[in-house]
This record gives C-alpha cells, sequence and structure tokens, in this order.
C-alpha cells in the first residue's frame, strides 16, 4: 500500500520546519500568526502593503532565529502579484505555505452602501485573494506540494453585523474561489483550505463603537471573542503534512458561535 504521509511521528507529521512560509498581511492576525509560524522553524516572507509594520514584526522574529524576508504588495493588483510570487519563487527557489490574512472591512448600513468602498473591498478580499491564490498555486502544482491557507470570516455564512454588507459579500465569494481552487489543484498535491474565525481582538475591531466586542461574546458558548493565538493550531495543522487528505474546506474556529442557538425559558 502507498504510504502518503512520510513520517508518522508526531513532531514530523505536524513540522513546519524549513518550509517556506509566505504570510500575506501584517496585521492583527497576520502578526500573530507569523510569529508563531517562524518559533516553529519556517522560513518565513511577509507581504504587505506598507513597509513599517512589516519591518517591525520581521524585527520580532529575529528572536527564533527565523529567516525573514519582506516584501511590499498590493494584493489588488494582480500583475503587482504575479510579479512579487515570481520574485519569491527566484529568491527562496520554492513556495511551500501561503497563509493568506489580507482584509479590509469598510461599515455601513446595506440599504445605501458606499459604492467605492463595495468595489475595494471586492478588489482586495475577493479578487486579491484570488490572484495571489493562482499566482502561489501554479507554483505549487510545479512542486508537486503546497499548502493554501486563506482566512475567511463567519461573515461569509450568516449576517452577524448589520453593518458590513461589502465585507461579509467579499468574504461569501472568497470561500467559493477557495472551493474552486481546491478542486483545480487536487491532483498536484496542494491543498486549498479556509479558516472562518469569529471576531478577534485586532486593531480592525478598533473601529467598533463602545462595549461591540463585549455583547458580541455573550453570543459565543466560551463566553470571549478571540485571539490571534487561537488559530494558530488550526494553521499549523493545515500547513503541515497532517492535513495531506483536507481540501476545500472551511474551519470554523469561533468557540462554539457556529452552533449556539440556546436560549433561557419557563415552565410556567
Amino acid at each position: 500500500m502507498e504510504q502518503v504521509i512520510s513520517d508518522l511521528k508526531i513532531e514530523k507529521l505536524f513540522s513546519i520546519k524549513d518550509k517556506v512560509v509566505v504570510v500575506s498581511g501584517v496585521g492583527g492576525l497576520g502578526s500573530v500568526l507569523a510569529k508563531g509560524i517562524a518559533a516553529n522553524g519556517a522560513k518565513l516572507v511577509l507581504v504587505n502593503k506598507s513597509q513599517q509594520h512589516m519591518n517591525e514584526v520581521a524585527e520580532e522574529v529575529k528572536k527564533y532565529g527565523c529567516e525573514c524576508g519582506t516584501y511590499i504588495l498590493d494584493v489588488s493588483q494582480k500583475q503587482q502579484v504575479e510579479d512579487i510570487v515570481a520574485k519569491i519563487e527566484n529568491d527562496y527557489g520554492r513556495i511551500d505555505v501561503l497563509v493568506h490574512t489580507v482584509g479590509i472591512a469598510p461599515l455601513g448600513p446595506s440599504l445605501d452602501f458606499n459604492d467605492d468602498d463595495m468595489r475595494r473591498t471586492m478588489d482586495v478580499n475577493f479578487y486579491g485573494t484570488v490572484y495571489i491564490n493562482t499566482a502561489v498555486g501554479r507554483i505549487m502544482a510545479k512542486q508537486h506540494w503546497g499548502r493554501i491557507i486563506n482566512i475567511s470570516s463567519i461573515d461569509a455564512y450568516t449576517v452577524n453585523c448589520i453593518d458590513d454588507l461589502p465585507y461579509s459579500a467579499s468574504k461569501s465569494a472568497m470561500s467559493a474561489s477557495t472551493r474552486h481552487l481546491a478542486v483545480d489543484l487536487a491532483q498536484s498535491g496542494v491543498t486549498v483550505n479556509n479558516i472562518a474565525p469569529v471576531w478577534i481582538w485586532t486593531p480592525m475591531m478598533e473601529q467598533r463603537p463602545g462595549d461591540y466586542m463585549v455583547q458580541a461574546a455573550t453570543t459565543i458558548p466560551m463566553g470571549r471573542c478571540s485571539y490571534g493565538e487561537d488559530y494558530l493550531g488550526m494553521t499549523l495543522y493545515l500547513a503541515s503534512e497532517a492535513s495531506a487528505y483536507v481540501t476545500g474546506q472551511t474551519f470554523l474556529v469561533d468557540g462554539g458561535w457556529s452552533v449556539y442557538r440556546a436560549f433561557q425559558y419557563s415552565d410556567s
């Protein structure tokens, strides 16, 4: 019988040591995942629209002895994506894992949304995902191995915020593209999956007013909103050999939010 896993020991099965891992976006979640990936022995590559914060993260991961490259990239620009991904392949010789975290979330009423906000959100969240997934996917297909991990959202599957139509629509489209690319790449040894977070304590959420996050936490059985570290385990699993037969899936890491509809009632 063919052995599809090269080593059954847990330290090898879940290892990302020496793999070239590209993390796109170094915002709240992206920076946490980047540090966790660096701590586990990968060769880290950061791509981000601005240099300053990317440099800060690159400096922080030095304490793990991590080799870290940085590249300026606006994922909504197709040719720029193609050029930078090609440069990363040339500089590192391969790309083993993509962790794609880039996303924007303008807020506004659904019945009176801002047209520019809608188009920009689709450009970044949807088209940007397709551009970087396909550019990296072609390289991985040549290698006959690769892991693409997209950060989706619970907003792709339900309405939990009445003021984020552009974001929700873009994440729904992103989930569809993930499934399609998973099927297209399935026989090449490349997997494509989504992680769908619940509310995370990140700079993106700072634009929310008052006690928004406090009230959000009441809808989660675990009783709290999430932190970036809550998603590291799933990311490492999907980046490793352990997930070799898992593709086209969305993993809701949500503290039980997606299964919770309980309510109090009276016997009288």
